[in-house]
């Protein structure tokens, strides 16, 4: 009780403690084709929304999912470093 330097405990930690295990997510391969023919190569019809960095446009993947596709624009990029994170397989 004399300790006005901070907080002070006398509990224990939880000796009950549980290992998360985080599982890595698998994320498909889609070709910038198959993305242009599921959004009508990027076509109006298929446009939902506009974000900061580009325009989100709605499509049904080939697996039968739907399917919200960002395709960036660089224009609207604060900078380039996120643009050479992405690489080549970028859309133009």
């Amino acid at each position: 009780m004399g300790n006005n330097r901070g907080y002070h405990t006398t509990e224990a930690a939880p000796k009950d403690t549980k290992t998360v295990v985080i599982l890595p997510i698998a994320v498909p391969t889609i070709t910038v084709d198959e993305l242009k023919e599921i959004t009508d190569n990027f076509g109006t019809k298929a446009l939902i929304g506009e974000g900061s960095y580009g325009r989100v446009y709605y499509g049904l993947l080939k697996s039968g999912q739907a399917a919200a596709i960002k395709k960036l624009d660089s224009s609207k990029q604060p900078d380039q470093e996120l643009l050479a994170h992405i690489g080549p397989t970028t859309m133009h």
